[in-house]
């Protein structure tokens, strides 16, 4: 039974079973049509990365269906046929002169393991888009990078190209930022470079172009975790996709600053949909146990997310 065959009969299991979840904001772009696409078929090596990158595919619809038991067994398939033939998919990823492959294999090389450190040393220079590069082939490579979660990646490139014209591009950039933030301890005194990050994120975060970049730039600045940051993740609340609203709830309940007090009060007072609300909620008890108030958060669930009660419970414990 050759690799190939095995990964088609890897996945026909894995369709059996049925797990949801909350799908991520990612997205992979496709590079002209693969079924015209002579250069796939033209080795064994094309068409190992052809049979790998369907089940790329298929991951990410696992994903944005919220099949999380699948897709994690299914990144563990690609995982190890890209650490198994590594100098394959490399080589394919450097060839300048097969488009369409060469978008697989770099779609492909983002779920490396024992090659992790490759892989990001070779989507790294993708990026650094010296001679320029396709805009579809920087929107993949910068999204593997993220998926990589690798501490030790050099973040210049990424932040570079969340400035990129191409509006895919400034997207999975921001997306990549956002998984790299969680993985990155954020310095306490921000240097330059976090700035500049900063920066094309607030820019994306107030881009009406695209809500998928919105989106990954306010749980990308939620990911920081620094005060400085508090004003963006309070802008927000304004926005009108409620999973931009969540980043910024989700990121002032990790600062549980009080001057987010206001804006989160008058949130609730629009009546946002539950999950708004429900965050909203977290971000309230943060505040009232970081700030000293109480250290008995248990008490505060009395106060669902209505507004006048958690006004009247501060105004109470102020008064004290």
């Amino acid at each position: 039974m050759d690799r190939m065959f095995r990964i088609g009969f890897l996945l026909a299991l894995l369709a059996l079973w049925g797990c949801k979840s909350k799908p991520e904001s990612t997205a992979v772009v496709k590079a002209g049509s693969a079924k015209d696409a002579p250069e796939l078929d033209s080795d064994k090596g094309s068409q190992l990365v052809r049979a790998t990158e369907r089940n790329v595919d298929q991951y990410y619809e696992l994903l944005r269906q919220g099949r999380t038991q699948q897709s994690v067994a299914l990144r563990q398939v690609v995982a190890r046929a890209v650490d198994d033939d590594w100098a394959t998919f490399a080589a394919v990823a450097n060839d300048e002169k097969r488009s369409i492959v060469r978008n697989m294999s770099v779609k492909c090389i983002s779920f490396a393991s024992a090659k992790r450190v490759e892989a990001r040393e070779l989507l790294l220079g993708i990026c650094a888009n010296k001679p320029p590069k396709p805009p579809w082939l920087l929107a993949n490579a910068v999204l593997g990078i993220g998926n990589l979660l690798d501490r030790e990646t050099d973040l210049t490139p990424v932040i570079s190209l969340c400035g990129h014209g191409d509006v895919e591009v400034r997207t999975n950039a921001a997306t990549a930022l956002l998984h790299l933030f969680r993985v990155k301890a954020t310095p306490r005194e921000l240097t330059p470079q976090y700035h500049a990050a900063i920066d094309r994120l607030v820019t994306i975060l107030h881009d009406r172009t695209s809500v998928r970049g919105r989106r990954a730039a306010a749980w990308a600045l939620a990911n920081l975790h620094h005060p400085a940051l508090l004003d963006h993740l309070i802008s927000a609340l304004l926005d009108d996709d409620e999973q931009v609203q969540v980043g910024g709830l989700r990121g002032i309940e990790q600062l549980g600053d009080q001057r987010a007090l206001e804006p989160l009060l008058a949130y609730l007072r629009k009546g946002p949909t539950p999950e708004g609300a429900s965050w909203a909620q977290k971000a309230l008890v943060s505040i009232a146990v970081q700030g000293g108030f109480t250290d008995k958060a248990a008490e505060l669930e009395e106060l669902g997310a209505n507004p006048k009660l958690w006004e009247k419970w501060f105004t109470a414990r102020r008064s004290r």
